[in-house]
């Protein structure tokens, strides 16, 4: 099993918590990091956590990710987000399939069926996120096809070189370098919705935690989105959780009494086993009502995807 993740020095302390969560549940692996700023020592202490169980190689990203010469939307995240657009270069020609996971995700399985999983004729398998219909035609995407979440990506690396992918991800950033959701747009611009679907248990984001299902329909308006018995069963017992932001809670390495995550007690676990350094908190809890998600709703749904469409 061949897994990647992607860092800079800043996030190597939440990307060590998916890391020792993978570790134990799964073993005999390759963990690629793509390197994109991380010193020595912390290195050294990702070595010594995956050591007699699965084996850790650093890639050098940084070099390629400096290189892009364009004025990239960053979205939420760091340029870090954007090595796993060229995971194919980036690792070895041998290598034949790669799981890319977030840093910010919570392993709580064995993986080996979901890597086993057959992609064919795809070239990429992702969980289907929640946006609206007007989202998706901001990447191309037609009403009721496949828009991925970017945090757990399985990858056929040699369709993936074979298709000359790399290519038409440059082609993407070129024409629309301020693209919405940064690296996440680009990854579903450049697939234009056609992807392989992955059960959600795989990629159970922190807004499926943070309301209800009546709500989140309320808030996020997704087109061709999981039934409500599919969105519990994978929120009860998920494969992968991904702590992704959300307006309504903070993440756990905020240490902020609006992270009310029923896995933050997990999360904080292996972030203390692993050495995380500890912050003093934020203590300002957020309330809302309904009529505030309806508008956050309006927002999210149309008036950011119509602003994208027409500028």
């Amino acid at each position: 099993m061949n897994i990647a993740y992607a860092s800079d020095n800043n996030f190597v302390d939440v990307m060590c918590v998916s890391i020792m969560s993978f570790n134990d549940h799964n073993s005999d692996a390759t963990i690629y990091v793509l390197d994109c700023g991380i010193e020595e020592h912390n290195k050294q202490k990702i070595l010594e956590l995956c050591s007699g169980k699965n084996t850790v190689l650093f890639v050098d990203a940084k070099k390629t990710l400096d290189k892009l010469d364009y004025n990239l939307n960053l979205d939420r995240g760091s340029i870090a987000s954007y090595a796993r657009l060229f995971i194919g270069s980036f690792l070895p020609a041998e290598v034949k399939k790669v799981l890319y996971l977030d840093s910010d995700t919570l392993v709580r399985e064995p993986l080996n069926e979901l890597y086993d999983s057959d992609l064919s004729p795809y070239v990429i398998g992702g969980i289907r996120d929640s946006f609206s219909a007007l989202n998706k035609k901001v990447f191309g995407i037609k009403k009721g096809e496949l828009l991925v979440n970017a945090g757990v990506l399985l990858i056929d690396l040699i369709c993936w070189r074979q298709q000359r992918i790399e290519d038409r991800i440059y082609e993407v950033i070129k024409k629309h370098n301020k693209i919405f959701q940064g690296d996440q747009g680009v990854i579903n611009t450049a697939f234009c919705g056609k992807a392989k679907e992955l059960p959600l248990r795989y990629d159970v984001m922190t807004y499926l935690y943070d309301f209800s299902y009546d709500e989140m329909i309320l808030y996020r308006k997704p087109d061709a989105y999981f039934g409500e018995e599919d969105v519990q069963k994978s929120v009860r017992n998920p494969a992968i959780v991904h702590f992704s932001s959300s307006f309504k809670s903070d993440r756990p390495w905020n240490f902020s009494v609006r992270c009310k995550h029923p896995f933050l007690d997990e999360w904080m676990y292996y972030y203390q086993v692993t050495g995380g350094k500890m912050g003093p908190g934020k203590k300002k809890d957020f309330k809302y009502n309904r009529f505030f998600l309806l508008l956050i709703g309006l927002l999210h749904a149309y008036i950011r995807p119509v602003k994208n469409l027409l500028f």
